[in-house]
């Protein structure tokens, strides 16, 4: 059946049209399609939505400019998507004609085409899904050589799309071409956009018959082409049309359509025979059934039309149908009721087999030692078995109450206090059944007391770990500090200022490494501590050493979290970088440091930067820096990172690190 309305629907858009907004939905890979187009609006309502589906869909979008500017382009883009950040990331590239079809003064085919094929790898290769590629034509009428190649490179086009990574839209305004071209890209494009519709294009000829021979040697096989089509389109019609009959007429069960007024449509011979009536076009249900039939079914329909379906049972002649009804879109936009009906006379009469079966069952039910009952819909009960009147402290026979548990089909657990005030845990389980003839629902108990006592238990030893832990971290905070203050109290007697800035350098480090206990300890989550709030500390900490001189901090961080194995390495290369900074790169006392931190990927990248006098040209870190540069090194390489420095525009220090996975507290 699916086949059989998927070739319907093939043959409708053979020989129709679509409208723009589903075809830009429909769009993939290897599609060639033309817009001709008399207007700015239809250019922007066409184009514009076009680039933005294919940004969203994670294509790289490319803009070939003529007629318009860049600028035009990037001001109707930027209403729907940020044209500056797509831009940055590669996502979007808007070029000139001279930097694509009319590269140095002429027009060649054939290079126009290897550079889509090579900048189609390019974008797969980079992680886009696909190439998507828009230009304006107008180029054309500069009269450089090679224009007058244009039909063919069209023609040329319909070679490299199908089966490429590529789809395109090529640009025509009708009132700058001549009828001469317009006909020619009609030959070379089997889409075309024309009002704001789409159309399959009859006078399309493939490319191996465009570029046979001679213009009327072309012109006869393209018409003998679209006979050939026509003659197929109308054959497989006629050929639909009478399957479509066969399968209605033959079908066993009864098919009909309504429109939304309840006046049958089609309906097939069974319902004929059924109804007794040869034509029933045109009538509705009151002239066919009995009143209270007739209301059935115009309540069904009602429901239909409103849900998009519908089920009921009905019985017509001592036979029992189960009527299911859906809504349906009629020609016009009118909403009408399609549906079928199956004798399920014989289902009902198996259906009261299995209910006697099911008594049956309930002897097994009865002596099952897990709480078991059935409610109605609403939740209210219908039967409990004895282990669940136990379980409940329900007395015999009780039932016709609310048994005031949400009915969810989730696996939940339900608390029940007992008459001697026990509180008993239980998972609880629900099914779809059947009881007394109408819908219910079946629920399972299974008593899980002891296992939560267990586990309540365990919780708490989690508890007392922590409490453990969070101690340890504050006493080794408060070890850093004290050390710290040793070394400050040794670094107040040394005359030697060397060995006294070295002290000091020591003492940032440790308290670097303290914060981040400090941070952690004060957080719920002990796994790992949030890097932008210690960043934005750290920074206030080195900047509050330095109180003489007037330097500018720029921030530009993101929120990341880091396990301590992480943090305590990247913060003393953070401390190393900004201490460096303060010391030696603004010997005027004034300046500008600029830290970044951001995520890329599954990696971090923390960022250095300062407008201060940079570093000598033969500078060379791994020889000629000292301790810190050392340090900076040697940590990057615990991290399993790199860190670059640059010292030719001020001092830039940036590190990249694969970031571990944050285990969460258990």
């Amino acid at each position: 059946m699916k086949m059989f309305l998927r070739r319907i629907r093939d043959i409708v858009e053979m020989s129709g049209q679509r409208d723009m907004e589903s075809l830009i939905r429909d769009m993939k890979a290897g599609d060639h399609i033309c817009i001709i187009y008399d207007d700015d609006a239809e250019w922007r309502n066409t184009l514009i939505p076009f680039m933005v589906d294919g940004l969203r869909r994670g294509e790289r979008c490319l803009y070939i400019c003529s007629e318009r500017t860049a600028d035009t382009v990037r001001e109707e883009l930027g209403r729907e998507v940020p044209v500056d950040e797509f831009e940055a990331d590669g996502r979007l590239r808007i070029m000139d004609d001279s930097d694509a079809y009319t590269d140095g003064g002429v027009f060649d085919p054939e290079r126009m085409v290897a550079l889509l094929e090579s900048e189609t790898r390019k974008a797969v290769s980079e992680g886009f899904s696909a190439l998507r590629v828009t230009g304006e034509m107008d180029w054309v009428l500069k009269g450089l050589p090679g224009s007058e190649r244009l039909i063919e490179y069209e023609n040329m086009l319909n070679n490299f799309f199908p089966g490429s990574d590529c789809l395109a839209i090529c640009q025509y305004r009708r009132s700058l071409f001549s009828p001469e071209i317009i006909r020619g890209v009609l030959l070379t494009h089997p889409l075309v956009v024309w009002n704001s519709m789409v159309y399959r294009n009859p006078y399309y000829v493939r490319p191996e018959i465009l570029l046979r021979g001679v213009r009327s040697e072309m012109e006869v096989d393209m018409w003998l082409e679209n006979i050939r089509r026509e003659n197929e389109l109308l054959c497989s019609l006629e050929n639909l049309m009478y399957l479509y009959e066969a399968f209605i007429d033959h079908n066993p069960g009864i098919v009909f359509l309504k429109d939304s007024g309840g006046r049958y449509i089609l309906a097939n011979s069974s319902f004929s025979e059924v109804f007794g009536v040869d034509d029933v076009t045109g009538k509705t249900d009151p002239e066919l059934m009995n009143r209270r039939a007739a209301e059935a079914c115009r309540r069904s329909d009602m429901a239909a039309l409103r849900d998009g379906e519908s089920y009921t049972e009905e019985e017509v002649h001592g036979r029992v149908y189960g009527v299911y009804k859906f809504r349906v879109e009629l020609p016009g936009g009118e909403l009408g009721v399609g549906g079928f009906a199956l004798d399920i006379t014989d289902k009902k009469i198996h259906e009261m087999e299995v209910e006697t079966s099911r008594n049956n069952f309930l002897g097994i039910v009865e002596n099952s030692p897990e709480p078991m009952m059935i409610v109605d819909l609403e939740g209210v009960l219908l039967y409990s078995n004895p282990a669940a009147r136990k379980f409940f402290d329900w007395p015999p026979g009780y039932r016709g109450k609310h048994i005031g548990i949400p009915l969810s089909r989730e696996l939940q657990e339900v608390k029940v206090l007992t008459a001697d005030s026990e509180v008993r845990v239980a998972e609880m389980m629900i099914t779809d059944t059947v009881w007394e003839g109408r819908e219910s629902l079946l629920i399972r108990l299974h008593d899980i007391t002891r296992l939560r006592e267990y586990e309540e238990s365990l919780r708490r030893s989690l508890d007392e770990k922590d409490v453990m832990l969070r101690e340890i971290h504050h006493r080794v905070k408060n070890n850093l500090q004290i050390i710290s203050s040793l070394l400050n109290l040794q670094r107040y007697h040394l005359e030697d200022g060397r060995a006294a800035e070295a002290l000091r350098d020591s003492v940032t480090r440790i308290k670097s490494m303290a914060m981040i206990h400090e941070k952690i300890y004060q957080t719920e989550n002990m796994a790992h501590v949030n890097f932008r709030e210690y960043m934005e500390d750290l920074l206030s900490e080195l900047r509050s050493n330095y109180p003489s001189m007037d330097i500018r901090f720029q921030f530009k961080l993101e929120d990341v979290d880091l396990s301590i194995n992480q943090a305590i390495p990247c913060g003393l290369i953070v401390n190393e970088a900004v201490t460096n900074a303060l010391k030696h790169a603004f010997p005027g006392g004034s300046g500008e440091v600029r830290i970044s931190m951001r995520r890329v990927g599954d990696s971090m990248e923390v960022t250095i930067a300062d407008d201060g006098v940079g570093l000598p040209e033969s500078f060379d870190p791994s020889v000629d820096g000292g301790l810190g540069m050392d340090l900076m090194l040697n940590l990057a390489a615990q991290l399993e990172g790199e860190v670059t420095i640059d010292g030719s525009d001020g001092v830039r220090v940036a590190l990249r690190f694969p970031l571990e996975p944050v285990e969460e507290p258990s």
